[in-house]
């Protein structure tokens, strides 16, 4: 076929004979086959709720604390080779009455609404992506490094939460707990972890940070020039923690009692995937024990995308009333959302700590949540019902509380730490830069 040059009309006259004798192959013919449908879409059998919630009835929540977290990758406008990633994860406190305030005045002063708005932490952070690392050391043990150095004190002060959830921060001491172990990262034995932020293989003296032990490097494309995937996966570390970090203080003070005042409120899923399941499992160990205690956490994440929220948009008569709660069976998501076969036996989550569910909040405002269960193993219940979720009508009649006209289906904390931690705009973008700029002048890119 004769060089056409690219956009013009030849190339895409060509383009489209390429495309028609391609498709004229019998396998390529079955699977466009089985794309075509010629029936209205099925509304799968069990798509009605599970549960009424009464959302006139005032909720007992009063504060509500939203974790959010934005990521930029910055190249070196100078050689594109090399590029950082910028990570900024935070928190935001926002009072139920006051939001409930702001929606009953829309033209408020602006100074009283930058004092209800104005209580937030970000814990900014940032990791080198290819091409930036420490003097003659690898790309793999500057990111090591530059990871340890972050969750310490002074930078974003995580590590203590990291702690708490891996080595079981809320029990007595001298109580049992799980031992946890790694592969050593040099002679790749596996040893059990000492309780410490920084310690030596025991069989080969190689030092090690606890950090290593997320697993956050192992899946990068390469030693020298690891993917954006993992500054995602680190991100979605700081958002954990940034989540816990609050819980973690009211349970070392023993004031648990005042989480039954408190929602937390995710932006996404409530999971760490790949190696995040080294977390999850202390997770699930800490919600569990709040719930023995009777102190439970109210906590609940928000998919604003993805198969449960085109779900739910295309079969609104899941939930048709405000109050209206979707509990879908583990082998519904699967097969039904997700178009997936599903295995029961063989079927395994290590990766999450909530359940995912659909709610109406509004005419207008349907949500897909993830919320955890009384079954915490393997994402939650098999058949969830009910009574799997103490805490889920206290959430939802006040997220009926929250629902902005923003964008569809938003809520107004999701709308205010979006607002705060998110880099994308085009002013955060040209202040990265202009650090990334400050830094070459410096010598340190």
């Amino acid at each position: 076929m004769p060089y056409q040059k690219r956009g013009g009309a030849g190339f895409e006259a060509a383009s489209k004979i390429a495309h028609m004798e391609m498709i004229q192959h019998p396998v390529l013919q079955s699977v466009v086959q089985s794309l075509r449908v010629d029936d209205a879409p099925r509304t799968p059998a069990g798509t009605e709720p599970t549960l009424r919630v009464d959302i006139a009835q005032a909720p007992v929540i009063e504060d509500i604390v939203t974790v959010d977290a934005g990521l930029q990758v910055v190249p070196n406008p100078v050689r594109r080779e090399k590029a950082m990633s910028f990570i900024n994860p935070g928190a935001s406190l926002l009072r139920l009455a006051d939001l409930e305030r702001l929606a009953a005045d829309p033209i408020m002063d602006p100074r009283d609404m930058s004092d209800i708005l104005g209580r937030h932490t970000l814990r900014p952070a940032y990791l080198p992506l290819r091409g930036v690392r420490m003097g003659s050391r690898s790309m793999k043990d500057t990111l090591r490094e530059v990871i340890n150095a972050t969750l310490c004190r002074g930078i974003t002060d995580l590590y203590d939460v990291l702690e708490f959830l891996l080595f079981e921060g809320w029990l007595p001491q001298g109580a049992p707990r799980a031992k946890r172990s790694m592969k050593c990262l040099d002679c790749r034995q596996e040893f059990d972890l000492p309780p410490k932020q920084i310690f030596g293989c025991p069989h080969c003296a190689h030092a090690h940070y606890l950090s290593d032990y997320l697993g956050l490097l192992s899946d990068s494309d390469s030693e020298e020039s690891p993917g954006e995937e993992v500054a995602h996966g680190f991100m979605g570390v700081l958002e954990v923690l940034c989540l816990f970090r609050l819980p973690m203080l009211l349970t070392k003070a023993n004031r648990d009692a005042r989480l039954a005042n408190i929602l937390f409120i995710k932006d996404g899923s409530l999971m760490l995937r790949a190696a995040g399941f080294r977390v999850v499992d202390g997770i699930r160990r800490y919600l569990d024990w709040l719930r023995a205690k009777g102190s439970p956490m109210h906590l609940v994440g928000v998919e604003k995308t993805g198969q449960m929220t085109e779900f739910l948009e295309d079969f609104s008569q899941a939930v048709p009333q405000p109050g209206d709660v979707f509990m879908p069976p583990r082998r519904f998501i699967k097969e039904e959302i997700q178009g997936r076969s599903y295995d029961p036996e063989g079927y395994r989550d290590r990766v999450s700590y909530g359940t995912r569910i659909g709610v109406r909040l509004s005419e207008t405002h349907v949500v897909a949540l993830q919320t955890p269960a009384t079954t915490l193993a393997n994402g939650g219940p098999e058949v969830p019902v009910p009574t799997d979720f103490p805490e889920l009508e206290e959430i939802v009649r006040t997220l009926s509380r929250l629902t902005s006209a923003r964008y569809p289906n938003a809520l107004l904390p999701l709308v205010h730490a979006n607002r705060q931690v998110s880099l994308a705009n085009g002013r955060s973008s040209r202040i990265l830069e202009e650090y990334v700029m400050s830094l070459m002048r410096g010598g340190g890119a």
